[in-house]
């Protein structure tokens, strides 16, 4: 929903576009040929639980160890750093938080976390050819410490045809994305024509 909700508000000429939520949890968004892909049983974009290579073999939630979501989302920088968070506080804003108040340690954790988004991007770039990756989520107000990680490991480990022209911007719809793309899910599907035809009783 919020790759869609990106895609309409944004980057409507853009065909091809990889979005990547990154919060308590690590998803994405894929965009292809214009259309909103959801896979066979619409788990397309499972990103959190890709293993990272070369990364640590950290716990993850599923039961697996080395997950992308284990490794770089709020709650695992959070942990890395030692962070407790209060009740009802949000993990990820309070890591990006620490970023802003220009905490060392959480700047290079974010980075780091970067990185590791990448050496799983490269391998997403590789596979699906985006003209764009577009990364959003509460993580991302860290700004370009993020951006500048994934950067770092995508086009290191990317082939230069698949990132000659490759975009890896911050979300411009921010938390606006999801209701964006629920809005653009309604109008475009529930209630274009054919929907609304096909549901007249006979």
């Amino acid at each position: 929903i919020m790759a869609l909700g990106e895609h309409k508000a944004n980057l409507p000429t853009d065909q091809d576009i990889l979005f990547v939520k990154v919060a308590t949890g690590i998803g994405a968004g894929i965009i292809a040929g214009g259309n909103l892909e959801r896979g066979a049983q619409g788990t397309a974009g499972d990103l959190g639980h890709v293993r990272v290579p070369g990364g640590p073999e950290t716990l993850c939630t599923c039961g697996n160890v080395g997950c992308l979501e284990a490794v770089a989302s709020g709650p695992a920088i959070a942990l890395k750093l030692g962070l407790s968070p209060k009740p009802g506080q949000n993990i990820p804003s309070l890591v990006a938080q620490q970023v802003r108040d220009g905490d060392a340690a959480a700047i290079a954790a974010v980075r780091q976390a970067g990185r590791d988004l990448g050496s799983v991007l490269a391998t997403c770039v590789s596979l699906l050819n985006p003209s764009v990756i577009v990364v959003g989520g509460s993580l991302a107000q860290v700004g370009e410490h993020l951006l500048a990680g994934i950067r770092e490991v995508v086009y290191q480990r990317s082939l230069p045809l698949a990132t000659k022209h490759l975009r890896i911007i911050a979300s411009s719809a921010g938390s606006h994305a999801g209701v964006l793309g629920a809005v653009a899910l309604a109008t475009e599907f529930a209630l274009s024509p054919k929907a609304v035809e096909g549901s007249k009783p006979d």
